[in-house]
């Protein structure tokens, strides 16, 4: 069972009586003041909401300009979009580009390295061609002396197969040429040797230098023959000079010459060994 407050009825009548009394104040307080405050506050909500509508009103306004501005800034995105993609196309060839560029710039280190191994090269090539044209300007030089030396010792050659030719011919001599050399000793004794003159007075000319003859033509074999000159008169020909010394002994005529000079002198082609212009250019006794 539950308990209950020991409340007295007097008191409790009271505080009922408080209560109700308490209740009709306020009721007709409300009554007096609640109608104005009503009335006031009607008024300001109104004036609110009017507010509100107007800005509600303006609000609209500002959406259907703004709906405007999205329609243009729709467009303007569809255009944006295409512009986009053709910023993305440019951007892929822009890539492939800088790709290319980067490519091109690694060949084109490649070719500069290139270069400059061939320039290096081309240095070295440069360098070894100068020694090379160096060598080569010795090589001339040395070719034109040899050239020359040969050139020289061709000539010595020539002119000593000229020298051999003659030479050769001295040992023995044609009959013609040995009666010139007989004839040139004679005509030479006859004026500086007496006895030979008086032998000849004796014996007669003819007999003289028919026994003359035979001596020069024994002793031709015997002579030694040295060059004295040997000058080119052509381009195959050289004119050769000789000469010999020696002891003439003529004993059918008693004569003794200590020493005798003979010098004779021809034309010589060296390349068909032909003789020519044979003469006796000196004939002296010493």
């Amino acid at each position: 069972m539950e308990s209950r407050l020991p409340i007295s009825k007097p008191l409790l009548l009271v505080l009922i009586g408080l209560i109700i009394g308490a209740s009709l104040g306020l009721g007709s307080g409300y009554a007096v003041f609640y109608p104005n405050m009503v009335t006031e506050m009607s008024r300001t909500i109104e004036g609110q909401v009017m507010d509100i509508k107007e800005d509600v009103d303006e609000l609209g306004i500002r959406l259907d300009s703004m709906n405007q501005s999205m329609s243009v800034i729709g467009g303007s995105l569809e255009s944006i979009l295409a512009l986009t993609d053709i910023i993305d196309g440019i951007s892929d060839r822009v890539t492939a580009i800088e790709n290319g560029q980067v490519t091109l710039n690694s060949e084109l280190d490649d070719v500069e390295g290139t270069l400059n191994q061939l320039n290096e090269d081309f240095v070295t090539l440069n360098d070894d061609w100068d020694e090379i044209i160096n060598d080569f300007a010795d090589l001339e030089t040395v070719y034109y002396a040899t050239n020359n030396e040969l050139e020289s010792i061709q000539t010595l050659v020539r002119e000593n197969d000229g020298i051999k030719i003659y030479t050769s011919y001295m040992a023995n001599p044609s009959d013609g040429f040995k009666q010139d050399i007989s004839n040139a000793i004679y005509a030479l004794l006859i004026l500086e040797n007496e006895d030979f003159g008086d032998w000849v007075t004796i014996f007669g000319e003819t007999t003289a230098k028919i026994l003359l003859n035979q001596e020069i033509d024994s002793m031709m074999g015997s002579l030694v023959w040295n060059p004295t000159d040997n000058t080119e008169v052509g381009s195959e020909s050289y004119q050769v000079k000789l000469e010999t010394y020696f002891r003439f002994e003529f004993s059918v005529a008693g004569i003794t010459v200590n020493k005798m000079h003979l010098e004779v002198k021809a034309s010589v082609n060296i390349k068909t060994e032909a003789i020519s212009s044979k003469q006796i250019s000196l004939v002296e006794i010493m």
